[in-house]
């Protein structure tokens, strides 16, 4: 078994390299300009900053070793001489140019620089290996960089927003399999009963049910028959627990609700199949009651197949908090995806989805894993 799981962890290398190779492939095939539309977005801080910076580069190179002490006559110099360039190549006479023409000739430097920034910070003016190669080597050291809005730390982020998203997935996981795993147990032995049309219409409704559209109505139902508003801003666990669980539990419940209803009908699918084995019968022939055959015998042959869905809604949960997180106002990973993709913050898409991609493969592990412990008869070699 240790064996097993030491090969399927050296695995897990090749596969996060190829996931960043496909993730940083997508991001240069994107259509449109990706440099424009961050410009676009963040336009004159970006523009004023970078042409600063390129004043400073050249009374660098002139001489001054802190540009910051420059006195201000030769620092207009400076920005004159770039203006005055910029006009001779769009053709215009400096000593004619009026003020407008001047303040767009030095739009136009501070935006080329400005984008020239940005393609530096991207990888954007490497080749494709070259800017794999740099995110690589910065990863693998727990170096996930900075954003290019603002200059925040994305490991800062991260290590604020995967718990956040983990408590979340992990109390709507473990509604899901709270509900599904009894009622799909109780419908498969009831079958054709009151019971079982009972909780196989419920597992429809719990299919049906959009999330968004649950979360809203528990918000108005709070509001209005008992006069309770959900906490405006999130609070650590371990820092208060009462506004956390206050925030969190709800979102998790209504998450647990739209992964139960698969979980049942798989569930009591199982069930139907295990129980009409031979060895049930037999079971039952020698004279072992009804609930005692089904809990020590049925059940754990039953759940192997429902494990495995359990770790392929992994993902599922991570994409389905999106909605819940912007709702309540979580602060977790899928809400910060969300936001690079607007943002077009491509350091921030890169990481969240390794990320991702890394948590998808150990959950896997896990169900692997699982699978020698329900039956015997697997064997991890």
């Amino acid at each position: 078994m240790l064996q097993y799981i030491i090969r399927r962890l050296i695995l897990m290398i090749p596969t996060l390299i190829g996931v960043s190779l496909l993730v940083i492939l997508f991001i240069r095939l994107l259509p449109g300009d990706a440099v424009e539309i961050l410009i676009s977005q963040s336009e004159v801080q970006g523009m004023d900053q970078s042409f600063k910076q390129l004043v400073d580069e050249r009374l660098v190179k002139a001489g001054f070793t802190d540009p910051g002490t420059v006195p201000r006559e030769e620092r207009v110099r400076v920005q004159n001489e770039l203006i005055d360039a910029q006009l001779k190549r769009d053709g215009l006479d400096p000593a004619t140019a009026t003020a407008a023409q001047r303040q767009t000739a030095q739009n136009d430097i501070a935006r080329k620089a400005y984008g020239d920034r940005i393609r530096r910070d991207i990888g954007l003016d490497r080749n494709f290996i070259e800017q794999w190669w740099d995110w690589t080597s910065h990863a693998v050291r727990g170096d996930f960089g900075t954003t290019l809005l603002g200059g925040r730390s994305i490991n800062d982020e991260l290590r604020r927003r995967i718990p956040v998203s983990t408590e979340l997935g992990l109390i709507g996981m473990f509604f899901g399999v709270l509900i599904a795993l009894p009622t799909g147990i109780v419908s498969a032995v009831k079958q054709d009963t009151w019971a079982d049309y009972v909780w196989r219409s419920t597992a429809i409704a719990m299919l049906a049910l959009p999330s968004f559209f649950a979360a809203t109505l528990v918000i108005a139902l709070a509001a209005r028959w008992f006069d309770y508003s959900f906490p405006v801003f999130y609070e650590q666990l371990w820092d208060d627990p009462v506004s956390n669980l206050e925030l969190v539990l709800v979102p998790g419940f209504i998450l647990g609700i739209g992964l139960s209803g698969t979980l049942m009908r798989l569930t009591r699918a199982q069930m139907l199949e295990v129980l009409r084995q031979d060895y049930i019968r037999t079971a039952r022939a020698k004279g072992l009651g009804g609930w005692p055959v089904v809990m020590r015998h049925a059940v754990r042959n039953a759940l192997i197949p429902v494990v495995t869905i359990i770790g392929l809604q992994v993902p599922v949960l991570i994409g389905g908090s999106l909605v819940l997180e912007q709702i309540f106002a979580i602060p977790g990973i899928a809400q910060y995806l969300f936001l690079s993709i607007w943002q077009r913050e491509y350091p921030a898409i890169i990481a969240i989805n390794m990320i991702v991609a890394l948590v998808i493969m150990v959950s896997n592990l896990v169900v692997d894993v699982a699978y020698a412990y329900l039956d015997p008869r697997v064997r991890l070699a």
